[in-house]
């Protein structure tokens, strides 16, 4: 539990009051250490034997054409390429986590306060995600670029990285509707429309998984309660942005249809409290990014200087993990101790 927090720490304390974007050394080495933090990890994370299995039950497509024809092809393309190359499973977390550092800095460098960003993907979009489903994690890698391009108004380049996320786990095209709302002004009968519009097109694209979604997401008997707490922290910074919209407006023009999207995106998960936690569940990790983003904007309104608004978001993120280490059998049985390749004596797969 300590490495995990002492790493939160570290990151926070390096964010508060660093309002620049670039901080190309921070950044630099931050990104070398979560690659060599979240890649060589040994036994850690919930789904680390899961994927193992199926990287000893891998065997690559025969084709280009059956590869593009299966599910998820760029999983399975990066998880072949990895094999073909004689080298062993701790390989594919690295390589997965060098993608995802990339597009968590990205995303991070492309605000002000991209530090602080950073920090606060640490808890739980690096450590419960990034390090354990790391399909999901890349798939919301990629969203997180077109989360980027939605901001700079580019609706080919927020579709194109959703696609590019679909081939790590399909669930992420549900959110191809937002390509058609950027560079427009974000509202609910705009959100309707777009998802009139391309909703039938990613659910076309969803059609082999919905006899999967509807057995695990609605008739499923299996709950999460981590899932209802997760979204109790992201809907946190949303009344918020909605007292100091306009203050928002004003000095943030540039990002805040991006904000008001991620806003209109947490409201509409709130019925899955009840209707479904596990479905909520996966769609908290698509949605949260965009919280950090309202959390960190949000506070930057709060006073006349930004890093004492941002104190509410580092203790509520910090106040999170610290309660999920002390009382989640998942957080003991799947993260502490930390186990890391070089630490260890490893056998090879």
């Amino acid at each position: 539990m300590l490495v995990y927090l002492g790493i939160y720490s570290g990151l926070a304390l390096a964010a508060v009051g660093n309002h620049s974007r670039r901080n190309t050394l921070l950044f630099a080495l931050a990104g070398v250490f979560l690659v060599w933090f979240m890649g060589f990890r040994y036994e850690t994370g919930c789904d680390y034997f899961g994927y193992l299995n199926r990287w000893v039950n891998f065997s690559p497509p025969d084709s280009l054409t059956r590869l593009l024809h299966g599910e998820e092809a760029g999983f399975a393309f990066l998880m072949g390429s990895i094999k073909a190359s004689g080298l062993e499973y701790t390989w594919l977390n690295v390589a997965a986590s060098a993608i995802l550092v990339v597009c968590y800095i990205r995303f991070a460098r492309a605000h002000p306060f991209a530090p602080l960003i950073l920090a606060l993907l640490f808890p739980v979009i690096i450590v419960q995600l990034g390090m354990s489903g790391i399909r999901q994690a890349l798939a919301g890698g990629f969203l997180m670029l077109a989360f980027n391009a939605f901001a700079r108004q580019e609706k080919l380049w927020t579709a194109i990285w959703i696609l590019v996320g679909m081939q790590f786990h399909a669930s992420v095209v549900m959110f191809l509707p937002i390509a058609l709302l950027a560079g427009r002004q974000v509202n609910t009968i705009r959100l309707a429309a777009s998802l009139a519009i391309l909703g039938p097109v990613a659910g076309l694209l969803l059609t082999d998984r919905f006899d999967t979604y509807e057995s695990r997401y609605i008739e499923g008997t299996v709950t999460s309660g981590g899932a209802i707490v997760r979204y109790a922290l992201i809907f946190l910074p949303v009344p918020l942005f909605i007292l100091h919209r306009r203050k928002i407006k004003r000095g943030f023009p540039d990002v805040y249809p991006l904000l008001k999207l991620g806003t209109l995106s947490i409201l509409a998960l709130a019925p899955l409290v009840v209707l479904s936690s596990i479905a909520l569940h996966r769609l908290n990790y698509y949605v949260m990014p965009l919280s950090i983003l309202i959390f960190v904007y949000a506070g930057a309104v709060l006073s006349k200087k930004p890093s004492h608004g941002h104190w509410l978001a580092i203790l509520a993120y910090g106040g999170y993990s610290l309660s999920w280490f002390l009382s989640s059998h998942h957080a003991q049985l799947c993260y502490a101790p930390y186990e890391n390749t070089w630490f260890v004596e490893t056998i090879a797969f």
